[in-house]
């Protein structure tokens, strides 16, 4: 998804002039800067493009962070306790309770304090278009060419110079290329699949970041489990903590820092669905593979021939169907995880208060509790989607 600042540059370049040309002489507006443009731009500056491009308003909306409200951000506006409700919600590695809550002052999700571009190197090369979610930590690498993502300074193709003049060749482990193989099918198709099961891309998002803030949890707070988390590091080849003596906010950090922090997370992923990593998170299950449960004539699934396996019958197929919407609702019933997953999925469906009330009605008679799911995802305002 292309920035809205690269897209109206590109489009004024068109035409021979500089965007804020086009912004003041063909559409009306004041002179924006990127940030502005690309963060939270006027609505009718939109609802223009939309008119004179003939694209879908979704679309152009998508192009700016607000437009992923509430999917990767709560709100724009910085809130007290925001930090608490997006970080603490969920827990991967450590109980819930053994990790300190703070509360940094006018704190987002992802958003970093100072602007900061980054790119592939061979997709700059290539094409001037600069990707919204690039512009957050979100990602370490470029799934197309395979390397990593770079900092640089200046507005591609008319001048572009890289922070480090010796790119960076270092390989890429596969850990960090599955999670952001998993990042960018949040960002595209709204969902992510997991070992346990897909997850929206909501959960995903709050996810990483869980797991992002405790990895720089204090040693103190690790218990028993502070060797564990030492073996991530080792097994990444960064220093503990990536070499941080206090705790700072992920946003707040340098590139180089969030870059040790991002192939952390991405191994300690990797040592949990493997087995060998101990974590007692709530959310830890999701990262773990379902148990291979016994078939009814007794055998395990991997002694039946890779035919049968592979070619499951008609009846087999139907009853697989037939029988999901009940598992679902079945631990949903039991598992706020599930239920919120079940709601958020189901919520997307509805245009109208009617609607969501009607949603909340078949909720009660299913007899899944409400308070299951987060109070903000019952009250936020209703999708845009069509």
């Amino acid at each position: 998804m292309e920035s809205l600042s690269s897209w109206l540059r590109r489009i004024a370049a068109s035409y021979g002039m500089y965007s804020d040309a086009l912004l003041e002489y063909g559409l009306g507006q004041r002179e924006l800067s990127d940030p502005e443009l690309d963060l939270n731009p006027p609505t009718d500056l939109l609802e223009e493009l939309a008119k004179r491009t003939g694209l879908d308003q979704h679309r152009v909306n998508a192009m700016t962070m607000a437009g992923w409200v509430p999917w990767l951000f709560d709100s724009l506006i910085p809130a007290p306790g925001a930090y608490e409700t997006y970080v603490h919600q969920l827990s991967v590695l450590l109980p819930p309770k053994r990790r300190n809550i703070y509360a940094p002052r006018k704190w987002r999700p992802w958003l970093p304090e100072t602007g900061a571009r980054r790119g592939c190197p061979d997709c700059l090369e290539s094409s001037p278009a600069l990707l919204l979610f690039r512009q957050l930590p979100l990602m370490a690498s470029c799934l197309v060419h395979g390397r990593r993502l770079e900092t640089y300074e200046g507005h591609p193709p008319d001048y572009i110079l890289w922070a480090t003049p010796a790119h960076d060749q270092r390989p890429l482990p596969e850990s960090l290329s599955l999670m952001d193989r998993r990042t960018w099918q949040a960002i595209t198709t709204g969902s992510v699949d997991l070992p346990r099961y897909p997850v929206h891309a909501g959960i995903w998002f709050r996810l990483l970041r869980t797991l992002l803030d405790e990895l720089t949890t204090a040693q103190g707070r690790y218990g028993r489990q502070l060797e564990d988390v030492r073996r991530v590091w080792e097994h990444c080849g960064h220093p503990f903590r990536a070499g941080l003596y206090s705790w700072q906010p992920f946003e707040t950090l340098h590139w180089a820092v969030q870059q040790q922090l991002l192939e952390a997370a991405a191994a300690a992923m990797e040592l949990i669905e493997a087995g060998s990593l101990t974590a007692l998170g709530t959310s830890a299950h999701l990262l773990r593979p379902e148990p291979n449960p016994r078939i009814s004539d007794g055998t395990r699934p991997g002694t039946r021939t890779a035919t049968a396996q592979e070619k499951p019958t008609l009846d087999e197929l139907w009853k697989q169907a037939t029988d999901a919407p009940e598992v679902c609702i079945a631990a949903a019933k039991v598992d706020p995880l599930v239920a919120q997953q079940l709601y958020d999925f189901a919520r997307y469906g509805c245009r109208s208060e009617e609607s969501v009330g009607s949603l909340r009605e078949t909720f009660a008679e299913l007899h899944i509790p409400l308070d299951f799911c987060h109070k903000q995802r019952i009250n936020d305002p209703l999708p845009d989607l069509e």
